[in-house]
């Protein structure tokens, strides 16, 4: 090989090498920036969650008045969110949730060819831990800054908090259009029914509405469309083995 192409060889390898330092250097110097500037992650969990004001009648089991103000939310323990709706979740919106530490590289990965592939922004790669920082402390300000100390907050979540926690935390917390948030609040106001009552078809929905509420809501003009994406996230949970065949047989037909 010519002295000449080793010399070129060398310098490439030299500057690659200095540009990861840098590199290494600059994220330090941002993480520690950024880290002063952020909530602990216990306020996720310790904050008080607006809740809707509720009247019952004497035996407390009919709704009489439910004074939800801007968000109409009931939180509910883990045991009440139905494995089918939690699964659905997973498999419409983070399907390596049990695996990442609260960022997903491979997931950004693939979101950033789709982008470049349809020329668009459609994809974003954020795992649930992500969305639940975003909705619950952050806000949705696209910035570079609000978007440093969501990868911050999503790691120190995943060290502090067990994964069933904040899948628990998350389905309490995003809405699902109409001023309804939480899945139980989706549940009764979309399906009359608790959020432990909920069929494998109608779980499925509520995790399609995640994505757009207003667009896939079950009460717009795009039902057909909800169909579609409800149908596509039953047959992620088969391929996933979060149902068996004959399940997404039979679910994939019904109607809502």
């Amino acid at each position: 090989m010519k002295k000449k192409a080793v010399d070129k060889i060398h310098l490439l390898i030299v500057s690659l090498f200095w540009a990861l330092v840098l590199g290494i250097i600059l994220f330090l110097s941002a993480f520690t920036y950024y880290a002063r500037a952020i909530p602990s992650p216990d306020v996720i969990i310790s904050r008080r969650i607006n809740e809707s004001t509720k009247i019952l009648d004497r035996t407390g089991e009919i709704l009489l008045y439910n004074n939800h103000g801007e968000e109409k939310r009931t939180v509910i323990p883990k045991e009440e969110i139905p494995d089918n709706l939690k699964n659905a979740v997973i498999a419409t919106e983070d399907v390596n949730f049990y695996n990442h530490k609260g960022l997903d590289l491979k997931g950004i990965a693939r979101a950033l060819v789709k982008n470049i592939e349809t020329a668009s922004v459609s994809q974003g790669g954020s795992t649930i831990t992500q969305q639940l920082v975003k909705k619950a402390l952050l806000g949705d300000e696209r910035t570079f800054s609000r978007k440093f100390k969501e990868i911050i907050l999503s790691l120190q979540i995943e060290q502090k908090f067990s994964k069933d926690e904040i899948l628990w935390m998350y389905l309490n917390q995003i809405p699902f259009g109409s001023n309804n948030y939480g899945a139980e609040a989706a549940a009764q106001f979309f399906f009359q029914k608790k959020a432990k009552d909920l069929t494998l078809n109608e779980s499925a929905a509520l995790a399609a509405v995640i994505r757009a509420p207003s667009y896939y809501s079950p009460f717009g003009s795009h039902k057909e469309d909800l169909t579609t994406r409800k149908n596509l996230i039953l047959k992620k949970m088969k391929e996933l083995e979060f149902i068996s065949e004959e399940e997404f047989n039979e679910t994939a037909n019904q109607t809502l």
